[in-house]
């Protein structure tokens, strides 16, 4: 999830952190969802060593580790501790001993002998301060012959419930600006995505949009607020500005009567 949290003096682990509980009651309907098409599109096969990047609690990194099965390995890489515990909690209770996860800079992790068959990223890439060069490095991971796939929002995706937001946090706070969304903005259709992966050396980029309505509640759609990267909009703000703000989401949600949230997703791979 997009937002301005470099801006607000907390990092994108603190503030995944901090929401990790109302994160994770996202995962049925949002975020495994996005990490399966993810690792649908990326395609581990058996025995595979894959890597799987901001792995979060695991969304896509739980489905790589079931295709690749006993006689392969999935790292999962992280710098939330809490979104970690629970990505290695689901793993347990799913019996895969295939995965493991790390709480590490994902821009400084090393390559395993060999390298990688895979290196996915969900929702990730536009998080790491300098987009180009952190996944040039994650290239540098792979095999020859390997593949990177990345996930990002799609150009329009979340358009009502982002715009009820930000009309709502404008009523507390100036909006800021946001580095993560510049960085988005620039590969969020599929043209600029397969351009941004060639242009990091890789070859037959290929993209697949997805798209999924995900019902919304007033409860559910503040839960995303508190659950994702938009948390940081919140810093600073007293609790009684906090629930100004929440009612006046709320309202404008309900004035506009959005029920769902659009979700628009394009999925990216190449070869190195």
């Amino acid at each position: 999830m997009t937002g301005p949290q470099q801006q607000t003096g907390t990092t994108v682990a603190d503030v995944f952190s901090a929401g990790s509980e109302e994160f994770h009651r996202w995962s049925p309907l949002l975020w495994d969802p996005v990490g399966e098409a993810t690792a649908a599109t990326a395609a581990p096969g058996p025995g595979e060593r894959v890597l799987d990047a901001c792995c979060g609690a695991g969304a896509s990194a739980l489905p790589a580790a079931r295709a690749v099965g006993p006689a392969g390995a999935v790292d999962g890489v992280d710098l939330s501790g809490a979104l970690l515990d629970i990505a290695a909690d689901r793993a347990r209770q799913e019996g895969l001993r295939n995965v493991r996860f790390h709480r590490h800079d994902i821009t400084a992790w090393p390559a395993p002998d060999g390298g990688y068959d895979l290196v996915q990223c969900a929702l990730g890439v536009f998080f790491l301060p300098d987009m180009d060069r952190s996944t040039a490095a994650l290239v540098r991971l792979l095999r020859p012959g390997g593949r990177l796939a990345v996930t990002v929002w799609e150009k329009g995706a979340l358009t009502d419930w982002w715009q009820a937001l930000r009309g709502a946090v404008e009523t507390e706070r100036a909006w800021p600006d946001s580095p993560t969304t510049a960085r988005l903005a620039r590969i969020e259709t599929a043209d600029t995505l397969a351009a941004w992966l060639e242009g990091l050396g890789l070859t037959a980029a290929r993209v697949e949009p997805r798209r999924l309505a995900v019902a919304l509640t007033p409860d559910t759609a503040w839960g995303l607020v508190v659950g994702s990267g938009t948390r940081a909009l919140l810093h600073g703000l007293d609790p009684a500005a906090v629930e100004r703000l929440r009612r006046e989401f709320t309202a404008r949600l309900t004035a506009a009567s959005v029920t769902e949230l659009d979700v628009r997703i394009l999925t990216g791979t190449a070869v190195a």
